[in-house]
């Protein structure tokens, strides 16, 4: 009998903006809810390597973005940071969460700030981990350098994370390109990210691309704490998951 993988078993879904969203709420509902934004070209079951100590802490609420893993998706126009915040937002508020800490990882970090800037009042707290806000974004040394991050682990004996091909999963793979382009019509939005309200994390690999982006962000917030994750390159949750929820269960978001 063939094994199921986790996006097989995975099957809530929830109508917002009249798209339908496939989510995953979990954890204990009197702890503060951490909202989870999915890295591209990833779903909702991404998060397997950090959830479990995400979930000592938190109430954990996952989802995939429209047209991204189980999730529908609308007209060219949806395919935007500003409407995957407010679709988070929406989610938010159609299963009674008030407030979340919510944090997104590469290209979710995007959509985390433009929902810091559009919906402040639902926030206990951002977290922008490998993050790059300006379009376009290089990547091409990222995967050299997610390689010399992954040969200092082993050297280090540090346990590598084995990723599975269904944190990859999609059901439509045109709607999936166009949900992972809107960076390229995107405005730099660190500058505004300066008065937020509430405490901010922003993390990033030292063998990442997105380093100097990253304290570039972090420059231009004052309430912001900036880490550098080592031995870490592009999609720190992939790379040393302890040290990701570390960084975030002990961030003081109040």
């Amino acid at each position: 009998m063939t094994q199921s993988e986790p996006y097989d078993l995975a099957n809530s879904f929830i109508t917002v903006n009249g798209i339908g969203f496939h989510y995953a709420l979990e954890g204990n509902p009197d702890r503060p809810t951490l909202a989870l934004v999915n890295p591209a070209s990833h779903n909702l079951t991404c998060w397997e390597p950090v959830l479990a100590g995400l979930l000592e802490t938190f109430q954990v609420l996952r989802f995939d973005i429209r047209g991204t893993g189980k999730s529908g998706w609308g007209d060219d126009d949806g395919f935007s940071f500003p409407q995957y915040a407010d679709d988070l937002a929406g989610i938010m508020d159609a299963l009674g969460i008030g407030k979340a800490f919510v944090l997104g990882v590469a290209y979710g970090a995007r959509t985390a700030a433009r929902f810091a800037l559009r919906h402040p009042q639902k926030l206990i707290a951002l977290g922008l981990f490998d993050v790059a806000l300006t379009p376009p974004v290089e990547q091409t040394e990222q995967r050299a350098l997610g390689a010399r991050a992954r040969s200092m682990l082993e050297q280090a004996g540090e346990p590598a994370v084995t990723p599975r091909k269904s944190w990859r999963f999609y059901e439509n793979r045109d709607a999936a390109l166009k949900a992972h382009t809107a960076h390229q019509k995107e405005e730099d939005t660190s500058q505004m990210l300066g008065s937020l309200p509430v405490p901010v994390l922003v993390a990033c690999g030292r063998q990442d691309m997105n380093l100097a982006e990253a304290r570039r962000i972090a420059d231009a917030i004052p309430s912001c704490e900036c880490r550098v994750m080592e031995m870490t390159g592009h999609g720190s949750i992939f790379f040393r998951p302890d040290l990701f929820v570390s960084l975030v269960t002990g961030f003081q978001t109040v």
